[in-house]
């Protein structure tokens, strides 16, 4: 087959675009209210703004090939070998897990759901390659 799937996903910019909208919004009421004693605040959330810029934002997600199942694949990265998986079961019961791997020796491991792409998507990937998915609802 040689085809290799890849899911990524950085993590979203919607808390430093909250902040930077703050800022924006109480220079406004601040220049309204005509009080400059509060420019302060403007300061303290613009370095808070600013020093959530410069947190790194991990990307998370697997990567598929014909041999290896990679688990957090550009983040501390486990590899699985594919002809060592059972099935993965899929589990609605658990938040932070979208899947678990079952393998043949009987061993389990949980997928945590930020690294998976959508379950119909999932089980496409892991069809082609032989691998079956359970439990789905």
């Amino acid at each position: 087959m040689n085809e290799v799937y890849e899911y990524r996903r950085a993590r979203g910019k919607g808390l430093i675009w909250l902040s930077g909208m703050g800022v924006v919004l109480l220079l406004a009421a601040i220049s309204v209210a005509n009080a400059p004693d509060l420019i302060w605040l403007v300061w303290a959330l613009g370095m808070l703004t600013f020093a959530l810029m410069l947190v790194p934002r991990p990307v998370t997600g697997i990567r598929v090939d014909d041999v290896y199942l990679v688990l957090s694949a550009w983040h501390r990265p486990r590899a699985l070998a594919l002809d060592k998986i059972a099935y993965l079961r899929a589990t609605q019961t658990d938040p932070e897990t979208a899947a678990i791997i079952i393998c043949k020796d009987g061993t389990e491991e949980k997928i945590l759901s930020r690294d998976m792409p959508d379950l119909e998507t999932l089980v496409a990937v892991m069809a082609a390659r032989g691998i079956a998915v359970r439990d789905i609802y």
